[in-house]
């Protein structure tokens, strides 16, 4: 892909069912975009499963697309609420995290 633009999203600091909607929306709109996005996920205190469900699901459609997702230095929270769910490895967040 030629298109260097990236979409960056800041996931501020808790991810909850009300929350999810509007990730959703913003994630949407950077697939039809086609270009690679980045995920803020550094000040996520709580999150809960529904929402790295969907984020999980979005990371495998994006793949789908041939476009990359990156997670900025996801906090502890974060991957602890994927790893519990077993989805750090398939998220990849172990090896395509950027601080």
């Amino acid at each position: 892909m030629a298109d260097t633009e990236m979409t960056e999203i800041d996931c501020g600091d808790a991810m909850g069912i009300a929350e999810v909607a509007d990730l959703y929306a913003k994630l949407l709109a950077s697939l039809a975009e086609g270009h690679p996005v980045k995920l803020d996920v550094s000040k996520i205190e709580r999150v809960d499963a529904a929402a790295i469900q969907m984020l999980y699901a979005f990371s495998k459609e994006h793949a789908a697309h041939g476009t990359a997702i990156s997670w900025v230095s996801p906090s502890e929270a974060f991957i602890r609420s994927t790893r519990l769910l077993g989805l750090a490895e398939r998220m990849n967040l172990d090896d395509n995290s950027h601080e």
